[in-house]
């Protein structure tokens, strides 16, 4: 099932312990603004870049809401992008683009060997 899944209190507080069961501590509480700029910040940061998120983001997005004013928080590393290659990437592709973006050499990475 695709999408937002309808969850009663206790589904979710079941599920929240579950995620963070993985962590040292439970997760910390961020009011809804601070989500709102953190996700839709990061979003806008990405596509001045050149990447577009998963189709899914936009049905996903109406429930986060939008935020009220501009976003407060800085993205990338000493004032330009920073990427970290996740196990399943194109880091290729990334780097590609990063240079397309802002040229080669005005980003920091980090890939894995091998």
């Amino acid at each position: 099932m695709n999408g937002p899944h309808t969850m009663g209190l206790g589904s979710l507080d079941a599920w929240r312990r579950e995620f963070f069961s993985a962590f040292d501590s439970p997760g910390v509480e961020a009011p809804l603004e601070l989500a709102q700029h953190l996700v839709h910040g990061a979003v806008a940061f990405a596509r001045g870049l050149g990447f577009e998120p998963y189709e899914e983001f936009a049905a996903a997005a109406v429930y986060l809401g939008e935020p009220a004013g501009p976003v407060p928080i800085e993205f990338g590393r000493d004032g330009v992008p920073f990427y970290v290659a996740g196990p399943y990437d194109d880091a290729r592709f990334v780097v590609r683009t990063l240079d397309a973006a802002v040229g080669e050499g005005n980003y920091h990475y980090v890939l894995p060997m091998g």
